[in-house]
């Protein structure tokens, strides 16, 4: 018996481009702005109580270039938060679940429904006032979750489960 391997011409593969991705709820986008906030605020208080306290950095000069340069880090993490939000985005496919996020560093996520061990939901504190949900799959071979799909409804996130488990058990063809 001998081994073959054929190549694949790859121009007649279908482009990724070609995907329909659907976006997260609108909703995901007032989480983000509120998580943003906590963790802003956070940091300057942080950074605030540190040059009251600390009287070496409060006799410096450039103590308002600190100041300066922590509103300049928030300013900039909420600009990527919102650039970032357009392509938060999914895809579910007969064979696959794709994930896509990010604006300055792209990342796309694919994970066939043959290598899904378990399928499951999350819903946080914050999450919940939006009744909004993650989906998270875990596959095979790995110690985490393999891709988290954040920002779905509720209800939709039960049904893309509940699809997905029954594409586990075979019972459910698209």
């Amino acid at each position: 018996m001998s081994f073959i391997n054929s190549e694949i011409d790859v121009s007649t593969l279908p482009a990724a481009e070609m995907m329909a991705l659907q976006p997260v709820d609108k909703h995901y986008l007032s989480l983000l702005r509120l998580k943003w906030l906590i963790s802003s605020l956070f940091v300057m208080l942080a950074v605030a109580l540190l040059i009251f306290f600390v009287e070496e950095i409060r006799s410096l000069w450039w103590w308002p270039s600190i100041l300066f340069l922590v509103v300049a880090f928030t300013s900039f993490r909420y600009l990527v938060l919102q650039k970032s939000f357009t392509f938060i985005a999914y895809a579910v496919r007969q064979h696959d679940v794709t994930f896509q996020k990010g604006w300055l560093v792209r990342q796309s996520k694919t994970c066939p429904y043959n290598r899904v061990q378990n399928c499951s939901i999350e819903s946080g504190l914050l999450e919940r006032r939006w009744q909004l949900a993650s989906l998270v799959l875990y596959t095979a071979g790995s110690d985490g979750a393999d891709m988290r799909i954040p920002g779905l409804q509720q209800h939709e996130a039960e049904e893309l489960r509940q699809f997905i488990l029954s594409k586990l058990n075979g019972t459910t063809e698209v």
